[in-house]
């Protein structure tokens, strides 16, 4: 099966918006006598050979939640995400670890039961909604249970994030945010995630701009992202519709219609202004989402 990588908050949408991309890892899980781990690409000589995998481990949850045992499963994995990079690398591996056990072993999980577990396995429902899901996803949590609205983006739009070549974990990224912000930075927020929704769906890309903007998080982490302000402004001057860090960093996400290239190089070139190495690529926004192939 194969599982696409995502951009979650997308600016000011903190923990409830997300977007599928194209690029996408592969999870293969089969029955085997004794735990076995195969991996190729980003994570091939740093990630986990044994049970303790985190494509395993959601796997693991699958089951225990469906009230079966897990068996040994023998697990291949081809990563094209680069990890904890705010491309959502933890989340393809927990979807596809959930959606590859309930295959194998006829769990019968909905959906919305997936995302469940996942969200709770991630301790966050953002990422793996949409890698789940494919498309444009808003979450909410209620008492545990992840309400989620899944929506289809108008057409036209791409992704260009520039990657630096140094890692931000999600833990450091969440524990630089204060406990509480002034009220009128809420407001701001709550206006331009609302806008965002409204602007990816309609197709009025002018706005995302302005939609992008954030209060809530990306102030408090942009020492943990040298050269992130200068790579967004470098977007924006280069045709960038809107941009953003991407997740909890430290890639940057700029939203285009045309002029990926030139974005991306702008951004590369910003990053290396102040001694960050960082490469660009150019994502389709996906439809699709987890996708299971036999």
């Amino acid at each position: 099966m194969r599982v696409p990588a995502t951009t979650a908050n997308l600016g000011p949408g903190y923990d409830c918006l997300g977007l599928a991309l194209g690029l996408h890892n592969e999870v293969t899980l089969s029955r085997a006598d004794e735990v076995q781990v195969a991996i190729e690409g980003h994570g091939a000589e740093a990630l986990p050979r044994d049970g303790s995998h985190l494509v395993l481990q959601a796997a693991r949850a699958a089951a225990e939640a469906a009230g079966e045992d897990l068996p040994a499963l023998a697990l291949h994995q081809i990563n094209r995400i680069p990890l904890a990079r705010g491309l959502g690398s933890s989340s393809a591996a927990i979807v596809g670890g959930i959606v590859a056990c309930n295959e194998l072993l006829s769990l019968g999980m909905s959906r919305e039961r997936m995302i469940d577990i996942a969200a709770e396995v991630e301790g966050h429902p953002d990422n793996v909604a949409p890698a789940l899901l494919g498309g444009l996803t808003v979450c909410c949590v209620i008492e545990g249970r992840v309400l989620v609205e899944r929506m289809t983006v108008a057409p036209g739009l791409s992704c260009v994030v520039a990657i630096p070549d140094h890692e931000v974990p999600t833990t450091e990224a969440r524990s630089a945010l204060p406990e509480n912000v002034p009220h009128a930075d809420a407001v701001f927020n709550l206006c331009r995630s609302s806008l965002m929704v409204a602007a990816l769906v309609s197709g009025d890309f002018e706005v995302l701009d302005e939609a992008t903007r954030d209060r809530l998080h990306q102030p408090y982490r942009a020492h943990l992202v040298p050269g992130m302000e200068d790579a967004i402004d470098a977007a924006l001057g280069a045709g960038a519709h809107g941009a953003c860090l991407s997740g909890s960093g430290p890639t940057v996400a700029a939203f285009v219609t045309e002029r990926g290239e030139e974005v991306g190089e702008t951004m590369v070139n910003a990053f290396a202004q102040v001694g960050v190495s960082a490469e660009a690529a150019i994502l389709a926004l996906s439809s699709e989402g987890a996708q299971v192939f036999r």
